[in-house]
């Protein structure tokens, strides 16, 4: 699991270092601008700072590949961190004592002093701390992202399984008073019941939609099995034969998507379901399912 393709992490490394490389050769290693008299570009330390950031990102990069196979962020987040922390900081330290003089004696012709090398352990430490801690919130982002797809495609599975081996629910016909007529339902006939300024429609699955004598689902209620229909907020009663997917959305909340509409020009029709209903609705599932 990688949170960049290979191209967003070369457009983004390729904005982020030169930026990085020239803040912190101008800032910590020349002190001079060029707003400054006798200024001029500091070449050797951009080059330096640089050819450092890519080598131990490039380690860094192995050690999340190895941990992503030994301890992935979805399993064990706090001690994939803790992980990540530590051998992260272990391989920039060890990666900038190697590579840091070298480049200093390659770009500019002697050795680093001790004030030099100081600063240069302060800059790619912090520089490392932003760009890992930046990757690492990637990481846990779309770790969390794949966590509430595969709880939606289980869900979803669940909704596959239960419509195709559903069978006529034979031990009473549903009985909804419409007009002067009280009409018989078989439960499967019905999507669902839809509640909007004091009148209950009822939806039929092949789409034709009548309007009951009720204008709550108060009395409904009682007359639906509990098993077949299930009421996912104050405007929708739904049969499990109406529920084509389900999907997280922020805040523990559900996206439930029936058909058929109830508008002609559209497909499905799309019900939110709040974080309190969403427990509820999982656990109706499960009951199906067992059932």
């Amino acid at each position: 699991m990688e949170p960049l393709s290979r191209r967003q992490h070369g457009v983004l490394l390729l904005i982020l270092v030169p930026v990085l490389a020239t803040i912190a050769s101008h800032v910590v290693f020349y002190r001079r601008f060029p707003w400054q008299t006798d200024y001029r570009f500091p070449i050797a330390y951009f080059l330096t700072v640089t050819t450092v950031i890519l080598s131990y990102w490039s380690v860094n990069l192995l050690i999340f590949s190895l941990l992503d196979r030994r301890l992935p962020f979805s399993y064990h987040p706090t001690r994939r961190i803790g992980r990540q922390i530590l051998l992260g900081g272990l391989a920039t330290l060890l990666t900038f004592s190697v590579v840091f003089p070298g480049a200093i004696r390659l770009y500019s012709g002697f050795w680093p002093n001790s004030v030099q090398l100081t600063s240069g352990i302060f800059v790619c430490i912090t520089i490392a701390t932003l760009i890992n801690g930046g990757y690492v919130g990637l990481y846990l982002l779309q770790a969390f992202r794949l966590e509430k797809q595969q709880a939606a495609e289980e869900l979803n599975g669940k909704l596959a399984n239960l419509q195709q081996s559903a069978r006529p629910v034979l031990d009473a016909a549903v009985l909804i008073d419409t007009g002067a007529r009280q009409l018989r339902f078989r439960p499967e006939e019905i999507a669902y019941f839809f509640s909007t300024q004091g009148v209950v429609l009822l939806v039929k699955t092949d789409g034709q939609q009548l309007t009951t004598n009720y204008n709550s689902f108060s009395k409904l209620e009682s007359r639906l099995p509990a098993h077949h229909f299930f009421q996912l907020n104050r405007q929708f009663i739904v049969s499990v034969q109406a529920v084509r997917s389900v999907q997280d959305d922020s805040n523990r909340k559900l996206i439930v998507t029936l058909t058929p509409s109830l508008h002609k020009n559209q497909l499905a029709e799309t019900v939110m379901v709040s974080r309190y209903r969403n427990l509820e609705f999982r656990k109706w599932l499960q009951q199906l399912a067992v059932g």
